[in-house]
């Protein structure tokens, strides 16, 4: 099981070699990894924020992801519309990559 200095890592990585292709702005964690209570089953929640929201882009961006992470992920889009409960988890557990 990776901890979450490892993962963090990954997606920096990834961060640093696909941002200007996908056009993200920001990208982290949240959820049961960011706060260290993952276990082996657990999924990693992402969040990214996009220079341009297209589905296409975020369905790349999971894949490579998951392959880069070697685990299921959870994508999820940063918007101004963004469920307050969601939006609230983020801004208490989320790590910035």
């Amino acid at each position: 099981m990776k901890t979450t200095n490892k993962y963090l890592t990954k997606i920096r990585q990834f961060k640093q070699q696909f941002a200007e292709k996908y056009g993200i702005i920001s990208i982290g964690i949240f959820g049961s990894v960011a706060r260290g209570e993952q276990h082996e089953e657990s999924d990693l929640d992402v969040f990214v924020e996009l220079k341009d929201p297209d589905p296409f882009i975020m369905f790349d961006i999971k894949e490579e992801l998951e392959r880069i992470c070697n685990c299921k992920i959870d994508l999820l889009r940063l918007r101004k519309n963004l469920r307050s409960l969601i939006s609230q988890r983020i801004a208490r557990d989320g790590i910035y990559a």
